[in-house]
């Protein structure tokens, strides 16, 4: 009776999972499909790019690209208009190494998707990607190719402190 209870148990949160996945693949497919809309027409777009280029010791020179979609509303109670990053990218290298990240935000500021990937230092193993899914703070679902990338954790706190720069950025 307990490894039935234990095998339905399962099989529910892989089904809300699923669903859960399902659901962030539909909302990045339309915030890819509004960037594109928007790249298109000077009228709607919002989006602000962060170029940073630095020289790094023992690496040499280094850039960044963050580059933030968002929208803005008519928040009443503060009386102003707010702006909300929806979808972050950004491009960097290390050394001759170079990486693409995009974080997927939702409404509220949640974060809830993350694509990263890069040249590993391995030539075997050549490029490694991961894909991690969240619902309301929790993994839900992870894709890994490759053994060189951040953890879950790590690529969670970088779409945090990203979408705090925002802020501080478009104030």
């Amino acid at each position: 009776m307990l490894l039935l209870l234990t095998a339905i148990g399962v099989q529910a949160q892989t089904g809300a999972a699923k669903k859960a996945v399902d659901s962030i693949r539909e909302q990045y497919a339309e915030a890819k499909q509004d960037i594109a809309y928007n790249n298109k027409s000077e009228e709607t777009r919002n989006q602000m790019t962060v170029n940073i280029s630095h020289m790094v010791a023992a690496i040499g020179h280094q850039e960044k690209v963050v580059t933030y979609y968002f929208f803005t509303d008519f928040d009443e109670d503060a009386d102003d208009y707010i702006s909300k990053p929806y979808f972050i990218t950004v491009t960097y290298n290390v050394a001759a190494r170079k990486f693409y990240e995009e974080y997927l935000l939702k409404g509220n500021g949640d974060v809830i998707f993350a694509y990263l990937s890069g040249e590993s230092n391995d030539p075997v193993v050549g490029r490694f990607e991961a894909r991690y899914y969240w619902e309301n703070g929790q993994l839900v679902h992870q894709q890994l190719k490759g053994d060189e990338m951040e953890s879950e954790t790590g690529a969670f706190d970088q779409a945090q402190r990203l979408k705090e720069a925002f802020v501080y950025l478009m104030h």
